[in-house]
């Protein structure tokens, strides 16, 4: 739930909300813009522990129609292709580049536009109440089908959130630093760039492999396969992250000096 938990923090609908509101507070509220990947998760974290520990409670006399299943199935993957596409074309037509999700519509103007640390958490909150991507599924379904208590699906939630709190924090971290510290615009252009096309290809794969499981069910790995490949995501993750911050440090003591 742990490693759900962090790679659903690296979704491409979460780095495009993160992205856009603390590059908008940068100048003018700081402390916002640095937290703005916390609160984020924090306010979606809730609902997604909220929703597992109802699940362990009423998920025994749940019976869903098969229709419903097979929406389920479908809506993830379909959601990620065209985040992806979209992120592509703005790649490819734009120099200055922001990342798009699908997501990011069904948030009030208002809501989006406000400078209140409690706008952000409610951001995260009504991402939650969204159809969302395979991650937060697999973490709802993987608590409906342990038979867990109450307070075991609570424990489970808040670890995923855990999780989710930590690569969003991370990014909007960077973020921040990358604007207030440097001096070279053409190098936050470029992180936010880099960003893009890991949405692309985050998004793209996934979501043509969960379209793919559908048509092929016999080519879905296996739970223990599918941890590896998300512990390989989030070290990959941490080293571009790495990367970002020591070229940050580099540029930075090339303009000092």
């Amino acid at each position: 739930m742990f490693l759900l938990g962090l790679r659903h923090g690296l979704d491409p609908d979460h780095i495009a909300i993160i992205d856009n509101v603390a590059m908008r507070y940068t100048k003018s509220n700081p402390w916002l813009a640095r937290w703005t990947g916390t609160l984020f998760a924090i306010g979606h974290g809730s609902i997604v522990t909220a929703i597992a520990v109802m699940i362990s409670i009423f998920s025994h006399s749940w019976v869903l129609p098969d229709y419903l299943w097979l929406i389920l199935e479908w809506l993830p993957g379909l959601i990620l292709i065209a985040v992806g596409l979209l992120n592509l074309r703005v790649l490819l037509g734009q120099k200055q580049y922001k990342p798009h999700g699908l997501k990011l519509y069904f948030i009030p103007k208002k809501i989006r536009n406000s400078s209140n640390p409690l706008a952000i958490v409610l951001m995260g909150i009504l991402f939650a109440m969204v159809f969302d991507t395979n991650t937060q599924a697999a973490a709802w379904a993987y608590t409906a089908g342990s038979s867990l208590t109450a307070p075991s699906a609570l424990l489970l939630g808040l670890t995923f959130s855990l999780g989710m709190v930590l690569t969003d924090t991370l990014d909007s971290r960077i973020l921040f630093m990358l604007m207030s510290e440097s001096s070279n615009t053409q190098l936050v252009l470029n992180y936010r760039r880099k960003i893009g096309w890991v949405i692309v290809y985050l998004s793209l794969i996934v979501g043509s492999y969960k379209i793919a499981t559908v048509f092929f069910p016999a080519i879905e790995l296996g739970e223990t396969v599918s941890t590896l490949i998300g512990m390989l995501f989030v070290v990959a993750m941490l080293v571009f992250y790495a990367i970002i911050i020591y070229t940050n440090s580099v540029n930075k003591k090339i303009h000092g000096h």
